[in-house]
């Protein structure tokens, strides 16, 4: 007797998927490397054993119906932790207790990196695997993809409150104005205005109101064209360490630079942004025990306000 009687096979659960998602028998077909055929069929027989019509079709155009959209989250899931699964055991075999841990690139490389031998000290059995995370730009909360990329935590900037995910809160973001050390000529105790003027203001992309927000703040008039402009805060801190303007920047991703003396903090004016950084842990991962060292560490890091 089958431990599972209702569970339909496995080719026409990952038929229905593929055709979902890419809204096409054709399209599935080739992703599956079957004939679109093969995927109707399949298809027909998985609506015939659940007894219930999942697409309406309309020649080769497919509509998910109330029963194939209530359906398909949890299958995709489902699909998801069984490549997930498969994909640890073929690569990492039996035993090793991995950590996938997603962070934006420059926090990544100017502040996790440098701290992270410490974390393999305390727990020499858990591998970290560190991977790149993008802000996502595509939804107004700007939600972390987790999930999809098979990440176990993320370090992550925001307002702390993304759906199905626990959030803690390492620190905020201070942002400073920083130039090679001999950019800035004028005189520190001359006014702000006078200070920057004349200077080029290098520009990070995804923040083009940062300059005008700071100057906000201090009652500084900013004027004049920007100057270059860089996607990425490490090719902002580049540009900045390569004496090509001054730039705004969050102190914690500069820490480095600051100590070795290729870049200078060239005010006291500051600026704060309203988000912070945090560490994001999805729901299904919360009580896994490396997720559980891993965030215990962290927070005891950001406590102790360890210097690299």
């Amino acid at each position: 007797m089958a431990l599972r009687p209702t569970t339909p096979p496995l080719n026409a659960l990952r038929a229905f998927e593929a055709a979902a998602r890419l809204g096409s028998f054709a399209r599935a077909a080739n992703e599956l490397s079957v004939t679109p055929g093969a995927i109707s069929q399949q298809v027909a027989n998985l609506e015939a054993s659940l007894g219930m019509v999942l697409f309406d079709r309309n020649g080769p155009k497919l509509a998910l119906r109330e029963a194939g959209r209530a359906y398909l989250p949890s299958l995709r899931r489902a699909l998801d932790e069984i490549e997930a699964a498969t994909l640890d055991l073929v690569t990492h075999g039996v035993g090793e207790r991995r950590l996938v841990i997603g962070a934006l690139h420059t926090l990544a490389s100017s502040w996790l990196i440098p701290r992270l031998k410490r974390f393999q000290n305390e727990h020499p059995d858990i591998r970290p695997v560190i991977e790149t995370l993008a802000l996502n730009f595509a939804t107004p909360e700007r939600s972390p993809d987790l999930a999809t990329r098979q990440m176990d935590v993320g370090l992550y900037f925001g307002d702390g409150t993304w759906k199905d995910a626990r959030a803690d809160k390492l620190f905020n973001e201070i942002q400073v104005v920083v130039a090679k050390p001999g950019t800035i000529t004028s005189d520190p105790s001359d006014d702000l205005t006078t200070l920057i003027s004349g200077q080029t203001r290098l520009i990070h992309t995804t923040r083009p109101k940062a300059w005008h927000d700071w100057g906000q703040a201090h009652g500084v008039t900013i004027s004049g064209a920007p100057g270059p402009g860089f996607e990425h805060f490490f090719m902002l801190i580049e540009a900045a360490k390569a004496g090509m303007g001054i730039a705004l920047l969050p102190r914690v991703l500069i820490e480095g630079p600051l100590a070795d003396g290729t870049l200078e903090i060239v005010c006291d004016a500051t600026l704060q942004n309203p988000g912070a950084y945090y560490l994001i842990t999805p729901q299904n991962r919360i009580d896994a025990p490396e997720v559980g060292a891993f965030r215990d560490w962290l927070l005891r890091e950001v406590a102790d306000n360890t210097q690299v």
